[in-house]
């Protein structure tokens, strides 16, 4: 467990968190995209275990490329994140309906279908591209949006945070918490919007494939939408110029799954697949900086254990 920030700290990082805000905020869409890039360059200068760290994801998941290739990959994956960052600062001053039309929804009868089914909706995305700015731009078109995050270790910025998420209409959920409620949720036909690309403790997930590598996965989406007849949608939000567009281009109906492909372990290789191919197609956009592959050591020749 790490230990508690203490209140000198946190009133430091929430000053400079407003700071921050209100400069960008102040600002036009075309200067924060430039000073995001710059934030990026600079995290990866001052965050050096990480970038190490994605370094070597890279070269696991990409062999034949070579070392340039790869460190001009994380460049940009580490511009496009400072650019997120300080984008979803200032876009969070504009009422839900603004921040839709900055981003596009592609193949959006895919998501509707799905919630026109009944028995809730599993929307799977990742930490890959614009996340963030999807989730809002989802609650200005779906009303009934459930979704899952773990409490900030800042507690003044958690409460700024919950005050934000209130005048969206946003139902978050604690990470800690989250499976009676999100249960519920699916029982009341909601969309339950989940991110299942991050690393679990063995004794959570299962160990299945992830980017061509077995890696420690919940197998919670999928245990989910198999015990409700829940129809699983993807949806991938893309940097597009200064905006996004937020694609749906994939679902998996779980009522028309034959035996085998019911099995969860087997649902959730299907669904790490799906987030896999995306990320291989444009690589900058993922956080490579996650140690996504950690506790490997543990039943290191077995690709499909139970958890």
């Amino acid at each position: 467990m790490s230990r508690k920030k203490s209140r000198f700290v946190q009133r430091v990082e929430y000053v400079l968190y407003r700071g921050v805000a209100a400069l960008v905020r102040a600002a036009s869409e075309e200067r924060v995209y430039r000073w995001g890039g710059g934030l990026g360059t600079l995290a990866r200068r001052v965050l050096r275990k990480r970038d190490r760290l994605a370094m070597t994801n890279l070269r696991a998941t990409f062999p034949e490329r070579d070392e340039a290739s790869l460190r001009a990959t994380l460049n940009d994956c580490w511009r496009h994140f400072g650019r997120e960052v300080l984008g979803y600062l200032r876009i969070q001053q504009f009422p839900l309906e603004e921040i839709a039309k900055r981003c596009r929804f592609v193949n959006p009868e895919v998501l509707s279908d799905a919630i026109a089914r009944g028995n809730g909706t599993v929307l799977i995305s990742a930490h890959y591209g614009g996340w963030e700015v999807a989730g809002l731009a989802l609650l200005a078109h779906v009303d009934n949006v459930r979704t899952v995050a773990r409490r900030l270790d800042n507690e003044i910025l958690e409460r700024d945070l919950a005050r934000f998420r209130a005048t969206t209409g946003a139902e978050v959920i604690d990470r800690r918490k989250a499976a009676r409620p999100l249960m519920q949720g699916l029982a009341d036909n909601a969309v339950i919007v989940l991110l299942p690309d991050q690393a679990v403790l063995p004794r959570e997930g299962v160990r299945v494939p992830f980017l061509g590598r077995p890696a420690w996965t919940t197998a919670a989406p999928a245990k989910m939408a198999l015990r409700h007849e829940s129809t699983i949608v993807f949806g991938f939000c893309i940097p597009d110029g200064l905006g996004h567009r937020l694609e749906f281009d994939e679902s998996i109906r779980v009522d028309e799954l034959s035996e085998s492909e019911r099995d969860p372990v087997a649902l959730t290789t299907r669904i790490n697949g799906v987030i896999s191919r995306r990320i291989a197609a444009r690589p900058e956009l993922w956080l490579w900086m996650h140690d996504r592959w950690k506790g490997n050591a543990t039943g290191e020749g077995e690709t499909n254990d139970a958890g």
